[in-house]
């Protein structure tokens, strides 16, 4: 009967040890868990910063598109402003060469007459 008693005995030091044992694994499986789940905040953390930041740049690129198109729309004015600007530089240019042709035109013919004149006193003083 002690053999039977001593037996009994070993086998629940085993039976503790076991439990002992699966205690420690189930705590250990805990802290696993309780790591686990902080790496699921950090991950969803990590996500919302994710999102924060294409809202970002999507935000900036619209602002970029917008101002693209303000740039484009100052360059078709500019364009524009260039074209007219040169029509009425060449119109302008004529306008203004044929005002020097006339200016010319009108001098040459005082001095024309100018010189008609001092050429016939030549010829009444020739004549005399």
């Amino acid at each position: 009967m002690e053999e039977t008693l001593k037996q009994i005995l070993s086998e629940m030091k085993y039976m503790r040890s076991d439990i002992n044992d699966l205690k420690q694994g189930q705590q250990n499986l805990e802290s696993g868990q309780q790591n686990l789940e902080v790496g699921q905040q950090n991950l969803e953390s990590g996500q919302k910063n994710l999102e924060i930041g294409q809202q970002t740049m999507e935000a900036g690129q619209k602002r970029l598109e917008t101002q693209q198109q303000a740039l484009e729309a100052g360059l078709n004015r500019v364009e524009i402003g260039i074209q007219s600007l040169q029509e009425k530089l060449v119109d302008s240019l004529g306008l203004y060469t044929e005002k020097i042709v006339e200016h010319v035109d009108n001098k040459t013919e005082v001095l024309n007459k100018r010189v008609f004149k001092v050429e016939s006193e030549i010829e009444r003083l020739c004549r005399q």
